[in-house]
């Protein structure tokens, strides 16, 4: 990079002076940088047309030209990292800065965006936290769902309305009376790895998954798998399911190794993007050549871990919570509830599908009577309210019910109940969520309740909740949705660890025997019809209450144009490309 050897000519003069006209000869310049005065003069015309340095020589002798330098060494240091950065070389603009990984992440986040080099199209975009291991079977986070879309395949794919398409399997059927689903494979499918992808493994897959604890719900009426021929997998169910096929459109069954449900050293994937690499710092995809569908159009994405150091630090422990004063969130609350596209075609936002919520939990004790009044309490509406009052902004509208097109609940109102002098508050760590507790704790003490909430990793929440061990009177969580929408409802009723943490032995009975009806009855199209009225009945016993519906905004900063914005607030990333 010719660029790099400039840069040391131009440190050497930087001493004298920076923004200030300097009379000098040529020779001393010659001098200062030790090279000739003929190199010299050639080094000051190059220097001079990147935008460095003014160079005004005069004619004569001895006489004294005007040197101007534009920049102090830290900052053409900045200049040419972010060169280094555009073209990939990463290690390279690291060094040159002294390893400062804040800078490094502001020149990342500046150089974001689409580039072009060698014929190939990269793409490089800015998280603020590390991505989880990319396993299907495992609970994950929204951004890690989004990923999983990229890196893997399932048999069918599913859109929010319930419509299905084809993925590795292009024909399935049921038959109705033997209660028998088969899918048949596309020819020639292979995993990331180049191994083949055939019924054989597609079988062994879902037996192993069947017998896993998170899978047991949503598998109980599968009997056998088996695979009829190397491209015919056979389901045999117990009872009727007319939405089997949109199931495993799930995320939670890509397809993937066996091998991968027990070790996970390298992640092996069946979809667009194969996983290069994934660390603490960045994570790295390449598209895959052998991908059944169309390629994706670009060659790579690096996503990199950059914190966002305007959000400050939010601390919650048992006990109580403290929230920096200097903590500044990005979300902003508006009462428009209608999803707009913006004038500026650089920024999509839309409302996202699920919502954030709080849980009563039946191991508290609280009595029917509590609940309705502690919904009265912290209705959305006065959680909208306070927290305009007290902290300003949060990107999302007041929810009513799961989805924001369901028909919004309305309660009663509720005379004055006698409540625990404490109560306790669990919570992931999520920023909204963290919000939704700061102000939830405002309202409890303006009515002389105390509280002491308790803030986990997600891993641990989800873990706790699967060992039926989070005890807190309310449990802050959210409803986040997959492009999938019906199934996805459906499964976060059926299986979700935390909502059957919260219920009791005979509502749980009761809502999986309307699960079971649904999927016995029902079109798959059907499904959120029917699952409006479950919500909603869960909503008016004051089992659940729903918060705020998240509003997801995408700035393209002018490099990704014509791109939509996915369920997951993340962009279409397959669809990604230039005129350049």
């Amino acid at each position: 990079m010719v660029e790099d050897k400039l840069a040391q000519y131009y440190f050497r003069m930087v001493k004298l002076g920076v923004r200030n006209e300097v009379l000098i000869t040529l020779n001393e310049v010659a001098d200062l940088v030790f090279t000739s005065a003929r190199h010299c003069r050639t080094i000051l015309k190059e220097m001079s047309s990147l935008g460095w340095l003014e160079w005004r020589p005069k004619v004569g002798r001895n006489q004294r030209s005007i040197l101007y330098l534009n920049f102090h060494v830290e900052e053409l240091k900045s200049e040419l990292a972010k060169i280094m950065i555009s073209n990939g070389k990463y290690e390279k603009a690291l060094s040159l800065i002294n390893n400062d990984r804040a800078l490094f992440g502001s020149l990342l986040q500046n150089t974001s965006g689409v580039v072009r080099r060698e014929g190939q199209l990269h793409i490089q975009l800015t998280y603020r936290r590390s991505f989880s291991a990319l396993l299907p079977h495992r609970s994950l986070r929204n951004s890690e769902r989004f990923l999983l879309r990229q890196v893997y395949c399932c048999l069918t794919q599913c859109d929010s309305n319930g419509v299905l398409s084809s993925q590795l399997a292009h024909h399935w059927v049921y038959n109705e009376q033997l209660y028998q689903w088969r899918f048949y494979l596309r020819p020639d499918l292979s995993f990331h790895d180049g191994s083949a992808i055939t019924a054989e493994c597609i079988v062994e897959l879902f037996q192993k998954l069947k017998v896993l604890p998170e899978y047991q719900d949503e598998l109980a009426h599968v009997v056998t798998i088996t695979a009829s021929n190397s491209h015919c997998i056979q389901f045999q169910l117990d009872q009727p399911d007319l939405g089997f096929a949109g199931l495993l459109a799930d995320a939670r069954y890509s397809i993937q190794p066996v091998s991968q449900l027990f070790s996970s050293k390298t992640i092996v994937g069946s979809g667009a993007f194969q996983v290069e690499e994934h660390s603490e710092t960045r994570l790295q995809l390449q598209a895959f050549d052998r991908y059944y569908s169309c390629r994706a159009l670009a060659d790579t994405v690096t996503i990199w871990k950059v914190m966002r150091d305007s959000l400050g630090k939010i601390a919650m422990k048992s006990g109580g919570a403290g929230v920096s004063k200097e903590a500044e969130c990005s979300h902003y609350l508006e009462k428009n509830e209608d999803n707009k596209k913006v004038k500026n075609n650089e920024v999509r936002t839309r409302i996202e599908d699920g919502c954030l919520l709080a849980l009563f939990n039946h191991n508290s004790g609280l009595s029917l009577l509590q609940r309705k009044y502690l919904s009265q309490i912290l209705a959305p509406d006065k959680l909208q309210e306070q927290l305009v009052q007290s902290r300003g902004k949060i990107e999302a509208v007041p929810a009513y019910n799961l989805l924001q097109h369901w028909m919004k609940t309305i309660h009663s109102p509720s005379d004055k109940q006698e409540l625990p002098d404490t109560l306790t508050i669990a919570v992931f760590d999520h920023q909204a969520l963290f919000r939704c507790a700061s102000i939830i704790i405002e309202l409890l003490n303006q009515i002389g309740i105390k509280c002491e909430v308790n803030s986990y990793a997600f891993d641990d929440f989800y873990q706790k909740a699967k060992e039926n061990t989070l005890l807190e009177d309310i449990i802050l969580t959210s409803l986040d949705l997959d492009d999938n929408r019906p199934t996805s409802v459906y499964r976060w009723l059926l299986s979700n660890p935390i909502l059957h943490q919260s219920l009791s032995a005979d509502i749980k009975v009761w809502l999986k025997a309307e699960l079971i009806n649904i999927r016995s009855e029902s079109q798959l199209a059907d499904y959120l019809g029917k699952l409006e009225s479950v919500a909603s009945s869960m909503i008016s016993d004051y089992r659940l209450l729903p918060l705020f519906h998240h509003r997801q905004t995408l700035r393209f900063q002018g490099v990704l144009k014509g791109v939509s914005i996915t369920g997951w607030g993340w962009p279409a990333i397959q669809d990604v490309w230039t005129e350049d």
